[in-house]
């Protein structure tokens, strides 16, 4: 029969070996990204002329917003997170929808084959969805963008409304093999290097700034993690859209 003093050091071993376990399971920074974002929406453009027509001058308040938003990103050797940094600014309203417009509606987990948006829909609820990757066509083209050589690459995404019509946004990617992380901006990756600028149809992310493990203060050293919310399927989550959608039409 197992003695007090021989109970009380199986206890001590297992807590140790617990808290080593926990210690390992930690990620911690290789490097902090710093992106800024550019809001450009063409004004011969349908959605240009409806945001107008409610909202006079908001496009142009979210144009002069948009040099104060800051997003960072910041990832281990397996994952990322994408996040933005928390600050006043001097037009709230214009700093929503400059976010809105950059494709941001929470942090992102990027993973290796697939990422997970934090969807913070009041309408509807708060989700964790999981997303695959674009596919991506890669291109010979290159350009110099401070002191990386970036390779091109394009891909694109289609958009059904709940009335049944098809929206297609293209996307342009500029990676550097040099920085060998295949993480990039508002979930876009899985190319062969850092995504240091990335264009769409409404917005251009660019690089600001890039820290390593060494130049990280220590507080920012350990990984940040998504909110614990229930993780639903890309699909799921726009079959969910489609029926709010429809209900506020019906209520309007």
């Amino acid at each position: 029969m197992m003695n007090i003093k021989t109970l009380n050091l199986l206890l001590f071993f297992l807590i140790e070996s617990n808290i080593v376990v926990a210690q390992s399971e930690k990620q911690y920074v290789t490097a902090k990204v710093s992106y800024g974002v550019t809001i450009h929406l063409d004004k011969n453009n349908e959605i240009y002329k409806i945001h107008e027509k409610f909202s006079p001058g908001l496009v142009a308040s979210a144009e002069l917003v948009d040099s104060e938003v800051d997003f960072s990103l910041v990832f281990s050797d397996s994952t990322s997170i994408f996040y933005i940094e928390e600050k006043l600014f001097s037009d709230n309203r214009a700093a929503r929808f400059v976010f809105r417009n950059a494709g941001f509606y929470g942090r992102i987990k990027q993973q290796s084959n697939d990422y997970i948006t934090e969807e913070l829909q009041e309408d509807f609820g708060k989700f964790l969805v999981l997303r695959p990757y674009p596919k991506w066509e890669l291109h010979d083209e290159t350009k110099k963008i401070g002191d990386y050589l970036c390779f091109k690459a394009t891909t694109f995404n289609t958009v059904t409304t709940p009335q049944g019509k098809v929206f297609k946004y293209d996307f342009t990617a500029w990676y550097s093999p040099q920085l060998p992380y295949k993480f990039g901006p508002a979930g876009y990756g899985n190319l062969p290097g850092l995504i240091i600028e990335l264009q769409g149809d409404r917005f251009t992310y660019g690089v600001k700034k890039i820290q390593f493990h060494e130049e990280i203060e220590k507080k920012e050293n350990e990984m940040p993690t998504l909110k614990k919310l229930k993780l639903i399927t890309e699909k799921e989550f726009e079959t969910l859209a489609a029926i709010e959608e429809k209900k506020r039409q019906k209520n309007d």
